[in-house]
């Protein structure tokens, strides 16, 4: 009978530890919380500081550009209710660093972190156009550049150059196209994606500057791309030192 536990005990008055139970748990989550906080500020910090040095006459832009992507991201996703509605402007600023931004419109918000990676890429965006079914935009860097042995190459290029890096179970699913938009001349290519998955991605440049432009899907494929081309049709691109509106 607990009545007979001596007073104090676990059994006898279980509050106590309980809370001191869930303190503990709090505090925890709160240091890896603020570890991997920590640890995305000095990532971005040491980025910043490379592109700095390599573009001082833009090193303010440039900080205030990469400082302006809020840490902990831009908000949950929310599926949108029509996938071909033009209810939301997506605006990505320039970099500061000579690449230009874009804007268009589409059905959901921007959710994507602006994060830089070390090869000087950025993913620009990702809006959700319906369950998952994601459309991206990553600015791979300057056309030309080299990172060890690979070269950046033209947009006409790349989709084959993808394509011969493939690896089971992905797959190319049918040629490569020129689909001219006001993204300017394209190379769309479409290949299975871990097996469940379809992407179609869309490489152009434009101001020397590769970017591509894909839209992940697991049904209805054909739709995925269609919404992405009538978002297309809105695309504006922002030049590198224009004023964003």
């Amino acid at each position: 009978m607990l009545s007979d536990l001596p007073p104090g005990t676990v059994l006898s008055d279980p509050v106590g530890p309980l809370l001191d139970l869930v303190v503990h748990l709090g505090i925890w989550a709160a240091l890896v919380l603020t570890l991997v906080w920590l640890r995305f500020v000095w990532w971005r910090e040491r980025m910043i500081r490379k592109l700095a040095k390599e573009y001082p006459e833009s090193a303010d832009q440039l900080r205030r550009s990469a400082r302006s992507v809020s840490v902990l991201g831009r908000g949950r996703a929310v599926i949108p209710p029509d996938a071909y509605a033009r209810t939301h402007r997506v605006v990505v600023a320039p970099l500061g660093d000579g690449r230009p931004g874009e804007s268009f419109w589409g059905p959901g918000l921007n959710v994507a972190t602006g994060d830089l990676g070390p090869d000087g890429s950025r993913q620009d965006v990702r809006v959700v156009l319906a369950e998952r079914t994601n459309m991206l935009v990553v600015c791979l860097g300057r056309v030309g550049q080299r990172t060890g042995d690979f070269e950046l190459r033209p947009a006409a290029e790349r989709p084959q150059v993808a394509q011969d890096l493939y690896v089971a179970p992905q797959a190319a699913i049918g040629p490569v196209d020129r689909v001219d938009s006001a993204l300017g001349v394209g190379w769309r290519t479409t290949c299975t994606f871990g097996g469940a998955a379809t992407l179609t991605d869309t490489h152009v440049d434009h101001d020397g500057w590769a970017f591509v432009i894909g839209v992940l899907s697991y049904s209805w494929h054909a739709r995925a791309v269609e919404a992405l081309d009538e978002i297309l049709a809105t695309w504006q691109w922002i030049e590198a030192y224009q004023p964003v509106a």
